[in-house]
């Protein structure tokens, strides 16, 4: 029988943690697969903590553990540590979703149908944010599909084998989405709409998206710096060809040019080359500090067996 370990990265569900742990429970007690939930309590301020030391199951394939994290680390870093504890032990598949309730544990069927995958990515299909909040994520993966060229409608929500958990572990990542996506390997897409928060209750807000956008480009900075390249070159043959043009105008067909006209546009496109270097050199910056400034390997949880059925 296949083992499957599922990460769970929480922070303050005390208030659902319990309800979201039954209902995943429900949807996985008669698949014929050996499961370890590891729960990653991101530092809660909260009894989040508390409640998942009270779990208990009756299933014999099913153990719980969880991993209290020293502090805060925020989602990514907590799903990070999770994968830390995984990259050694003898799994077939990781799941990782989140704990909130809106991965819906019901496609967790669909998914492990496709376990011989190296990666399965679940397509986020219909959102229950708010409409501002619905209308900024759309703008965002416009944006980022024009520059990066990419779609990126999935979340954390994927199963992976053990080789992209080392892989994971071994580079470091700062979006885990936008990471995978780029990992060259025998992946297959599914879509499963998104449910509303058990509590109700939704904790991105729109700074917490701006930051996660901002760590999409940084994920994908090598992309990134490679269409700006390309972008400063064609600007730089739209500045030539403007100045020909000019130059042709005055001193050959003898037309009159306003003065000020090559001074304004000069003024543009040097502005805008000048904050796309900043955008790149930003990102480049961000994605060198997550990427060094941060000890790889360096577990910093306790680990706690709940319940523990079969090894």
């Amino acid at each position: 029988m296949k083992k499957i370990a599922i990460l769970l990265p929480c922070f303050n569900e005390g208030s659902s943690i319990n309800k979201f742990n039954n209902i995943l429970i429900d949807n996985i007690k008669n698949l014929p697969y050996k499961f370890e939930l590891f729960y990653i309590d991101d530092g809660s301020l909260d009894n989040t903590n508390e409640i998942i030391k009270e779990f208990h199951s009756k299933f014999k394939h099913i153990n719980i553990y969880m991993l209290k994290l020293n502090y805060n680390m925020g989602h990514q870093k907590a799903i990070y540590q999770g994968m830390l504890h995984l990259k050694d032990k003898d799994f077939d598949n990781v799941l990782i979703m989140d704990s909130d309730g809106e991965d819906n544990p019901a496609a967790i069927q669909e998914i492990l149908k496709h376990n011989d995958k190296d990666l399965v990515q679940v397509l986020r299909g219909k959102r229950n944010e708010s409409l501002f909040f619905k209308m900024f994520y759309i703008f965002y993966k416009i944006i980022f599909q024009l520059i990066i060229g990419k779609k990126l409608n999935f979340g954390n929500y994927s199963l992976l084998k053990p080789k992209l958990i080392k892989a994971a572990t071994d580079v470091r990542f700062n979006h885990l989405a936008a990471f995978l996506d780029n990992q060259r390997c025998n992946k297959i897409k599914i879509r499963s709409d998104r449910n509303k928060r058990i509590d109700g209750v939704s904790k991105m807000n729109f700074n917490n998206l701006f930051y996660h956008a901002v760590n999409s480009f940084a994920e994908n900075a090598e992309n990134l710096l490679f269409v700006f390249i390309k972008l400063s070159i064609l600007l730089l043959l739209g500045i030539i060809f403007l100045i020909v043009v000019i130059l042709y105008k005055k001193f050959i067909i003898h037309v009159a040019v306003l003065g000020w006209t090559s001074s304004l546009l000069a003024i543009l496109f040097n502005s805008f080359l000048i904050s796309i270097g900043v955008f790149v050199i930003g990102i480049l910056q961000l994605n060198i500090l997550w990427k060094q400034n941060y000890n790889k390997n360096t577990k910093q949880f306790k680990l706690s067996s709940i319940v523990s059925n079969w090894r």
